[in-house]
């Protein structure tokens, strides 16, 4: 049996900001949630919104959207943009209820206008992360994975490619979802832009089979040929889903099968059953 899991109070330590304010239980859900600010740079933070059940987690998940990235969360408990309804941000409480920390991440504070793809793929944006990775298995001792999805695929992958450094951890794993993988005009950056040979960490590819983006196709030869560039990955999986709602959005938007509508809880199961398997 697990023992109760008791977050702390936002502690102003090594590289937290000053603390936005107690964990908060999310009434009739049986989660906890806090708000919390890591220094990045001088005057820089990033900011994550946690949630988590009572028991000690088996992991942290750091969810980043897709997009431009920006969630909005200033010093309110609460999304304000519409990356609100993207695939990972939507499902956080899925995530927390299979045990493990769900860690919505904002941008930088000083972008405003949010991260391109040039910008997801620079050191800078990596030992951002990094900060992120250090607070998190400082405060709650457990393994941290990276998850991100379309756009922030870009993300995910140059972080693990690129940490450690000066100090700063690399994640333990990275689950990608709805890969950035092809150049288009609509998305000027893919996940080959970023050294993947150099990843070390597990990494799990998640794709739908009927993803209508041309950014990310969901087949197999599109994973296979993802699985093949991630050579120094110590494990490596590529899952296809299908099924779903009828979609309510254009297909590279979060309510189509490029965000798992409709499956979500079946996604973010085979996601948390693989990460805890590591």
């Amino acid at each position: 049996m697990n023992k109760p899991f008791c977050l702390s109070a936002l502690v102003l330590a090594g590289l937290l900001a000053p603390p936005l304010g107690p964990a908060r239980a999310q009434q009739g859900t049986g989660l906890r949630q806090e708000l919390v600010a890591v220094q990045v740079r001088p005057n820089v933070s990033m900011t994550y919104l946690g949630l988590v059940g009572t028991a000690k987690p088996a992991a942290a998940v750091i969810l980043m959207a897709g997009g431009n990235g920006v969630l909005g969360l200033g010093h309110r408990a609460s999304i304000g943009t519409d990356l609100r309804l993207n695939f990972l941000i939507r499902s956080r409480e899925l995530f927390a209820r299979q045990g493990l920390y769900a860690a919505a991440l904002d941008v930088a504070s000083d972008l405003e206008d949010g991260m391109d793809g040039v910008y997801r793929l620079s050191t800078q944006h990596a030992k951002e992360i990094g900060q992120v990775i250090a607070d998190l298995k400082g405060r709650l001792g457990v393994p941290v994975w990276l998850v991100g999805t379309s756009s922030s695929s870009i993300s995910a992958v140059n972080a693990a490619a690129r940490l450690p450094v000066g100090g700063l951890p690399s994640p333990d794993g990275i689950v990608t979802a709805s890969n950035q993988t092809v150049l288009t005009p609509y998305c000027g950056r893919t996940v080959y832009d970023a050294p993947l040979a150099a990843i070390r960490a597990p990494v799990f590819l998640v794709s739908h089979r009927d993803d209508g983006c041309a950014c990310s196709p969901g087949s197999a030869a599109a994973g296979g040929r993802l699985i093949a560039a991630l050579a120094g990955a110590s494990s490596k999986e590529h899952r296809i889903f299908t099924g779903g709602l009828t979609p309510l959005s254009g297909p590279c938007q979060a309510r189509a099968p490029h965000g798992f509508f409709g499956i979500e809880e079946r996604v973010v199961k085979v996601i948390a059953d693989w990460i805890k398997a590591r």
